[in-house]
């Protein structure tokens, strides 16, 4: 987490806590996140949002020494009283839990617990954050929105929050959020570029030597669309970070939330993550190794290591 992200953010419950407005708590990563929290502000209109990735709940005291009234898609926290959330991964400790792994989408499990249903404007988002969640993206205006997330920063989302809820999804007619779809646009454009080149096998591991700025959750889904069947890349992120995604196909007998939790993470069976700080950042590689060894039954695992948009190699670990 950035020192900027971390102050706005600190900022922002600082703010709650004083005014005594109710205070939420909700996935940054993703259209079903920050669905959720537009829910939270079509309810209480006056209430405070705050956005995280889910590490940073686990690891934050900060985040768990305030009460929240709302948190969604995240781990829980611990001061909670409503909670709406599908990872199995999460496990419940709200006053009032609104939690099923079965359900399509945490968005879908807020609506109940916001008591929305029947509200216009927030059934038609949550209908767009089931199909960006189960990847499932049928319609423009999910495509328009998901790329709208994923190409706008801290500030940016929290435009999107307050303006979902209050314009519902003629908020994609804006300006500001039509450069924020450009700007995704383009990592989309590299990163299918990448699947194209890289070589697929039923287990497709890979290794980035830098961060290439792609959209890694789309590649692992581009490759499996391609015939691998389990996918596991490795990415390394400032200040000894490593990042993590894993996927797998409905067929595939991989559950890849087992191997993020082995790291710290979690997620789904069909699209999972983690991400953990190791000084040297040879030993935080080899750690990610050795637990996805364990978890295949391996001794040795064939990696695609990637070094930039042109060149990469196959080697052994």
């Amino acid at each position: 987490m950035t020192l900027w992200r971390s102050l706005l953010r600190l900022a922002y419950i600082v703010y709650g806590i004083v005014s005594r407005r109710p205070l939420a708590l909700s996935d940054i990563n993703d259209v079903d996140g920050i669905t959720s929290a537009a829910l939270f502000k079509r309810k209480y209109p006056q209430g405070v949002v705050v956005l995280a990735y889910p590490p940073e709940v686990k690891n934050s005291s900060l985040l768990k020494r305030v009460r929240w009234e709302f948190v969604a898609d995240l781990p829980c926290p611990g001061k909670v009283r409503i909670r709406a959330d599908h990872h199995e991964t999460n496990k419940p400790c709200a006053e009032q839990e609104f939690y099923d792994p079965s359900a399509p989408a945490s968005a879908l499990l807020a609506l109940k617990g916001l008591g929305l249903e029947g509200d216009e404007i927030s059934e038609q988002l949550v209908k767009i954050a089931i199909e960006t969640d189960t990847a499932r993206i049928e319609t423009e205006e999910a495509m328009l929105l998901d790329a709208a997330v994923k190409g706008a920063g801290y500030l940016g989302k929290l435009y999107l929050v307050e303006n979902l809820a209050k314009r519902g999804l003629d908020v994609l007619n804006d300006d500001r959020v039509k450069r924020w779809i450009e700007r995704y646009n383009e990592v989309k454009r590299r990163t299918e570029e990448m699947a194209h080149v890289l070589p697929v096998y039923d287990e497709t591991l890979v290794i980035f030597e830098k961060d290439l700025h792609l959209a890694y959750r789309y590649l692992s889904i581009l490759l499996e669309r391609r015939g691998a069947k389990f996918t596991f890349i490795i990415v390394p992120k400032p200040f000894f970070m490593f990042r993590i995604y894993a996927g797998a196909r409905e067929e595939s007998p991989f559950d890849s939330s087992i191997i993020a939790r082995r790291l710290g993470g979690g997620g789904h069976r069909y699209a999972a993550g983690a991400s953990f700080r190791i000084f040297p950042r040879s030993k935080g590689l080899e750690m990610a190794i050795r637990e996805l060894k364990d978890f295949m039954n391996r001794d040795r695992l064939r990696f695609i290591v990637v070094y930039d948009f042109k060149n990469f190699e196959e080697r052994e670990f």
